[in-house]
């Protein structure tokens, strides 16, 4: 952790304790001057202290985000929103059994219970100087409370029950995070369904709704933003909706993180947006121009550009990652078959038969849980190597011509027939360099195109599921039904 002007390390002897730095200012000092101490460190806290280095008050990443929500200005003085009587221990008391429980039972009182052990508590000298920090898991080393339950930090994933959504759930969960999800629910919560982890919330909720996000976003420290409509049919066929879903919405929720210091966000935006690339031999970068030919991706460029924009406000600390995925494929927990991979899986079982429309235009391709991984590293990333970063997220082996996708699916079904059609109805055609990702978060292992056809061949003749082409299974017939415009 970078050590900040104001910052002192306890030298008391402390048999064995850590402690943190303090972070000292004066009641004089801002909302905003305690925000970049904090930064994104969800736990911290920056302490107030008199002339004579006394503590006076205490301030919380939450007690400052809610004091903005509450209308508050960044340059209103701490004096108007720190806590007065805050919970304290005296370096004596460490090792003291009933002290500590003291010191839980207030802070109980208060919040009605300890489920943060990140949480840090101000240790003072026995003149009430501040020395240091402890953290709640220190303290609570020395008792036994069953009431204490540790977890980690929150993210809200705006769209987490949908294709990549419920994928990303489960692996935020499994990794330790708390997961708040909102959701429209449009093709049902099915996809949530057997997640009774007390860790996880689920909200019915739109995102293009100022109240819906506002209470949302509460006590969260990151945001995922996944709630849109994908894909160049199901934009094109219901353009205002996706006007306002995929541009209005996703910009509004960063611009609102920004404002209360939620530093951590990442949008998933798409390789689409480099359009039709006229040198095939040359991989597309990061720093390659954009040149969407599709409403979808035009949006995608728009959305990146405003988000990325955001960097540049008063909050210096908003760190948002643009994330540009390959053609994701997959068995999913709300399954999709208007993917070109999915859809030749689902077509083999179902028909025998492949229709490849042209076939020489390249995609970079990226399994559903590779995307989940993905973004499970940026959250867990240090800020400042993932802040106004974009990044491919798919594997530099996984670039085909969907014609060779197509011989692929023959290898796992050697009895399916591929029919050619001369005619294209897509012209995206670019081939994609994942170089960056791999060099700045390191390097993970990639479902192959064959091991993703194989796992959603077995999940279909397992699981049954009813009529392949129902409404539900593709976003396309999905706003069809709905008559969505």
């Amino acid at each position: 952790m970078t050590k900040k002007k104001g910052d002192v390390m306890a030298t008391y002897p402390l048999n064995n304790f850590e402690l943190m730095p303090a972070s000292k200012l004066k009641a004089e000092n801002t909302i905003h001057d305690a925000l970049d101490i904090i930064e994104d460190r969800y736990w911290m806290i920056v302490v107030i202290v008199d002339e004579k280095d006394k503590i006076c008050g205490v301030a919380s990443a939450g007690d400052l985000r809610k004091a903005i929500l509450n209308g508050s200005s960044v340059y209103a003085s701490l004096s108007s929103v720190m806590n007065k009587n805050p919970v304290s221990i005296k370096v004596g008391q460490l090792r003291n059994v009933k002290s500590v429980n003291r010191v839980l039972d207030d802070l109980r009182k208060r919040y009605g219970s300890i489920t943060m052990l990140y949480a840090m508590v101000p240790v003072v000298s026995e003149e009430e100087r501040v020395l240091g920090l402890i953290s709640l898991e220190s303290l609570t080393s020395y008792t036994s409370s069953p009431e204490i339950k540790a977890h980690r930090r929150t993210v809200l994933v705006v769209g987490g029950a949908g294709y990549i959504g419920s994928v990303l759930t489960r692996i935020l969960l499994e990794s330790g995070w708390s997961v708040r999800v909102l959701d429209k629910l449009l093709y049902s919560q099915d996809s949530l369904k057997g997640l009774q982890d007390d860790r996880f919330t689920l909200i019915k909720g739109d995102a293009g709704n100022i109240d819906d996000i506002v209470t949302t976003v509460e006590n969260v420290d990151a945001v995922v933003y996944l709630a849109e409509l994908v894909g160049d049919p199901a934009c094109s066929f219901a353009p205002q909706s996706t006007l306002k879903t995929n541009y209005l919405a996703v910009t509004s929720m960063a611009h609102l993180c920004s404002h209360l210091n939620i530093n951590r966000f990442v949008y998933t935006s798409s390789c689409s947006v480099y359009g039709a690339s006229k040198n095939l031999d040359d991989l597309l970068s990061e720093e390659s121009s954009v040149e969407p030919i599709s409403l979808y991706a035009r949006i995608k460029a728009l959305v990146e550009q405003s988000i990325l924009s955001v960097c540049n406000l008063p909050n210096q600390l908003f760190a948002p990652t643009i994330l540009r995925l390959g053609t994701v494929f997959g068995h999913s927990y709300r399954p999709r078959f208007d993917l070109v991979v999915n859809t030749f899986v689902k077509n083999a079982l179902q028909k025998g038969i492949i229709e490849v429309f042209g076939g020489e235009q390249w995609r970079p391709n990226v399994h559903v849980r590779d995307v989940g991984q993905a973004i499970l590293r940026v959250l867990n990333a240090p800020m400042e190597k993932v802040r106004a970063q974009v990044f491919n997220v798919g594997s530099n082996e996984l670039n085909y011509p969907i014609g060779d996708l197509a011989k692929i699916a023959k290898e796992v079904f050697p009895e399916v027939k591929i029919v050619k059609k001369k005619n294209v109805v897509d012209d995206r055609n670019y081939r994609v360099s994942f170089t960056k990702i791999e060099k700045v978060l390191g390097s993970q292992g990639m479902v192959g195109i064959k091991e993703g056809m194989m796992e959603l061949k077995k999940a279909l003749e397992q699981n049954e599921l009813a009529d392949l082409d129902a409404a539900k299974y593709s976003n396309f017939k999905m706003l069809q039904e709905l008559k969505l415009v």
